[in-house]
């Protein structure tokens, strides 16, 4: 079981129980060092390492093997999990944060609004984009 610290779609309640068949305890969560920005071209965001930044998101708490990795095989090579250390009510917590790989020039600094998301793409990640990710999944 794992603690899992979430700032993009993973955001979402029903994207999470869509993917994993599971709801998590969830706490507002602060992640330190490191700055979200969008992918470019993208309905999603990512995060790098950045000393003077904070990332504001989820923790999700005991998230079991299975749907951890379901959740890997969602967010897919461009991440990777790391171990960080968040803040709940101000005090530390260690969790597995999906972090970017790839090149910084594929990123944008316009912020990502999960409000936005959730108004404008979230129906299409429930239609189209998580069914297709578990049925690949399966085809593994």
């Amino acid at each position: 079981m794992q603690n899992i610290f979430v700032y993009g779609t993973l955001l979402s309640s029903e994207i999470m129980i869509k993917l994993t068949g599971k709801s998590f305890k969830t706490f507002a969560a602060v992640l330190p060092g490191y700055q979200l920005y969008c992918v470019k071209d993208c309905d999603y965001p990512a995060i790098i390492k950045k000393n003077e930044a904070e990332t504001k998101g989820l923790m999700l708490e005991n998230v079991d093997d299975v749907s951890l990795a379901v959740l890997s095989f969602f967010e897919g090579d461009e991440y990777e999990k790391k171990k960080v250390t968040v803040f709940v009510n101000g005090k530390p917590e260690a969790a597995l944060a999906f972090v970017w790989t790839k090149e910084n020039e594929l990123l944008t600094d316009e912020g990502w609004d999960f409000p936005q998301f959730k108004k404008n793409k979230l129906q299409h990640y429930l239609s189209i984009v998580i069914p297709e990710t578990l049925k690949e999944l399966k085809a593994m």
